[in-house]
């Protein structure tokens, strides 16, 4: 069984919702959407999806829905502390990218710091992956989850960064980063476990694989209060490696794998022991991407025809069929519609790669809301996925995808997010201690 299998894994729990859809029809340009600059859509597009997380967050507690429908409203009973973690380095750029006022943001991420310290549930530090927007309260009988805790305090260490000279959020940054014991999760092998319940204990499946598990071994590594071991670092296996044009690289196929770490750590300038490069590593999985795409528009022309240079990325998203956990390549040379591939394009996978593959990504994404315009372009940018082939669209936007969205659009433009969350010792410590070293 995969490592990311398991019903208890981050995305997981909603893997089993089937989103509403809306008429798309393939081939007729829907969209009342003027051809703008590369500049302007991408400003248009960090605005709106800023805005999901003004209008997803709780006007009380300040916790962010999981997920809304794309043109507003239609939120979530549930937070994901994932989405919290995005929320929070979102409100820690806003003030020097142009998205709101400092003082306006300072209050905001005030308010959520509070939640995740006072009222959400959490067990040794790490928060349950879904918790009630209103009450913090555990939901949908989910896991205290290593990745998800990571996440939401890599967005706390942005926090600490932008308003620690407020001294109650460095108290609450402080808190929240110093009370999670990353050695409880440590299990056989030096691995961390993925999570832990009140029902089964730790859970049994370890982040023992290639994944995004590189920002919470990195995060467990460089913690103030129980750290793990360095060695932790290279317990976990180096599979599967595939090959693109002569470079091979680390693969998991659903891109934001290659996204998530990339969008905190600044891999661009340094090696890992062994002398990998986890940027180039990322930038060649992008590619191997559009090219497995592309190829399977050659093979399979009436469903999946539309995948090229100009309109591809998939990565875990909703489908006509429920949430689903794709990608792609999987093997070299093969050129299949692995995991139910089905043609639909998840415009998160192009905008997670904005900062890594610029060019590729700002031309889909650019292809994309001229195409198709309104109909998969709203309030908060994007939607979360949309079948060219089908007319299918996801009724929703979730906010984990928005989030990378938004980051990435902001390293791009600005590196902002890379600079904000490297100037705390926590990654920096976590850098060193792990043989990290300058290119």
């Amino acid at each position: 069984m995969s490592h990311l299998s398991s019903a208890l894994t981050r995305r997981g729990f909603i893997s089993s919702v089937v989103a509403a859809t809306a008429p798309l029809m393939c081939g007729t340009n829907l969209g009342e959407a003027s051809v703008v600059s590369n500049d302007d859509f991408l400003t248009d597009l960090r605005r709106r999806c800023y805005q999901y997380f003004i209008d997803a967050a709780d006007p009380v507690t300040g916790l962010v829905s999981d997920r809304g429908m794309r043109n507003g409203g239609g939120f979530s009973e549930h937070a994901s502390s994932a989405s919290c973690g995005f929320a929070l380095a979102s409100y820690a750029i806003a003030p020097n990218s142009g998205l709101e006022n400092f003082d306006s943001a300072r209050e905001r991420t005030r308010l959520t710091l509070r939640s995740l310290v006072e009222i959400a549930q959490h067990h040794n530090g790490f928060v349950y992956h879904f918790i009630g927007r209103s009450d913090g309260g555990r939901r949908m009988n989910c896991e205290a989850s290593t990745v998800d805790t990571a996440l939401m305090l890599a967005g706390v260490i942005c926090s600490e960064t932008t308003f620690g000279d407020d001294i109650e959020i460095k108290s609450l940054c402080r808190e929240l980063i110093g009370r999670t014991n990353w050695q409880s999760m440590l299990g056989d092998g030096n691995c961390l476990h993925m999570g832990w319940s009140p029902e089964h204990g730790l859970l049994p499946y370890q982040w023992d694989r290639f994944s995004e598990l590189t920002i919470l071994v990195l995060m467990a590594i460089g913690a103030p209060n129980h750290a793990i071991d360095p060695s932790a670092w290279n317990a976990w296996k180096r599979d599967r490696i595939l090959n693109y044009r002569g470079e091979s690289f680390l693969s998991y196929p659903p891109l934001f794998v290659h996204q998530y770490p990339m969008a905190f750590f600044d891999f661009r300038a340094v090696r890992s022991p062994s002398g990998r490069s986890y940027w180039k590593n990322s930038v060649t999985a992008h590619h191997a991407q559009i090219e497995f795409l592309s190829r399977l528009a050659e093979r399979f022309p009436e469903e999946l025809g539309h995948y090229n240079e100009q309109l591809w990325g998939i990565t875990s998203s909703d489908s006509v069929s429920g949430y689903r956990d794709w990608g792609g390549p999987y093997e070299d040379d093969r050129f299949e519609p692995d995991r139910g591939i089905d043609g639909t394009v998840v415009p998160s996978a192009s905008a997670g790669g904005l900062a890594v593959v610029p060019e590729q990504a700002i031309a889909t994404l650019q292809y994309q809301r001229n195409q198709f315009g309104d109909q998969i372009y709203g309030r908060y940018g994007f939607a979360n996925a949309f079948n060219p082939a089908t007319g299918w669209v996801s009724r929703d936007v979730i906010g984990i995808d928005t989030g990378i969205s938004l980051l990435m659009a902001e390293n791009l433009r600005s590196g902002g997010v890379w600079s904000t969350f490297m100037q705390h010792p926590l990654p920096q410590r976590a850098f060193r201690l792990a043989g990290f070293t300058p290119v």
